[in-house]
């Protein structure tokens, strides 16, 4: 611990909380859900989960944002694999950027005209195009997301209960000490 980092000193619960709440968070989606078929669009929740447990009060970790723009993405990116890629007549290659920019550039303008303003959303969308994966895929965005969240909630509130009973404790035995 004596060679931390000046500015990581005394804060490495502010550290460790979030990178290990992400990552059980990420654990349970996972198992909840089929990783091994739709693996691209997990990406995406890695990112948001950095979003949530790093940034909790940022207008991007809010429970509107993530809850509709994640549906936007789905749908959008969905709609593009079926509707806009097929209808490209260019090397596979070529088709793909082009589906790609499309999706992405659809749901952030979409994002931006509804106010979900969720950034790994776009990542998203773009994961349809990169993998194309059946409508069940729109689901595990939808259910995923709703995963995510409850789980920030829980372990976030389980967190912050330990915190204060260790400052309460601590302030029993010092209680000329602030926690």
């Amino acid at each position: 611990m004596g060679n931390l980092p000046i500015y990581m000193k005394g804060k490495i619960r502010h550290v460790l909380f979030p990178a290990v709440l992400a990552g059980l968070t990420i654990f349970v989606i996972a198992t909840i859900w089929d990783i091994k078929y739709y693996g691209i669009i997990f990406a995406c929740f890695g990112s948001s989960a950095f979003i949530i447990y790093v940034n909790p009060r940022s207008e991007q970790a809010s429970v509107h944002n993530i809850l509709g723009a994640y549906p936007l993405a789905g749908f959008l990116g969905y709609s593009t694999i079926e509707y806009v890629l097929p209808s490209l007549n260019f090397e596979e290659n070529i088709n793909l950027a082009i589906a790609g920019g499309f999706a992405v550039g659809i749901t952030i303008l979409s994002m931006l005209i509804t106010g979900f303003k969720h950034a790994p959303a776009g990542g998203a969308a773009l994961a349809f195009v990169l993998k194309v994966p059946d409508v069940k895929a729109v689901f595990l965005l939808i259910g995923g997301g709703i995963t995510l969240l409850a789980m920030a909630k829980i372990l976030t509130f389980i967190v912050k209960e330990e915190y204060e009973l260790e400052k309460a404790i601590r302030h029993a035995f010092h209680p000329g000490k602030r926690g």
